[in-house]
């Protein structure tokens, strides 16, 4: 029974991530695609997990004003190069990421300005949720019944 659930569980998580990936991509947040490939599901015996990024919360709310990383614009650059922004020398892309870090610090990203959220996690989760009971609650109610 516990290979059953294993199996069940690793289903719905590598569906989770599949719709969160999914949602990720339509959304348009996509850039190098690094936040994509490192959702990872790891399940042993009935214990499982869907595991991704820290900063992978960002993007469903934004990311609110406050400290950055040491290397932001460095992060910010690698982001507009995977986006195809580009700029007319060195200099000129220094300063845009010197400002967007600036504004970010500040005030924190467009979305998370905007109040609004990006439904990335929420409803896979609940979905998620919803299928795995319904499974293992067939699956407990045959081994009683089968045992009874």
């Amino acid at each position: 029974m516990v290979q059953q659930i294993s199996d069940i569980l690793s289903k719905e998580l590598e569906q989770l991530k599949a719709d969160i990936i999914r949602r990720h991509e339509e959304a348009g947040q996509v850039a190098s695609g690094r936040t994509r490939a490192a959702f990872e599901v790891k399940v042993s015996d009935s214990n499982g997990q869907l595991l991704g990024n820290s900063y992978a919360g960002v993007l469903e709310r934004g990311r609110r004003g406050g400290k950055v990383p040491y290397d932001f614009k460095d992060i910010l650059l690698r982001w507009a190069e995977a986006k195809g922004i580009y700029f007319a020398n060195n200099t000129d892309a220094r300063r845009w990421a010197w400002f967007v870090t600036q504004k970010i610090r500040r005030e924190g990203t467009k979305l998370y300005r905007s109040g609004q959220t990006v439904d990335i996690f929420t409803t896979p989760i609940e979905e998620m949720t919803e299928r795995l009971a319904d499974k293992l609650a067939g699956l407990y109610t045959n081994e009683i019944t089968n045992t009874i």
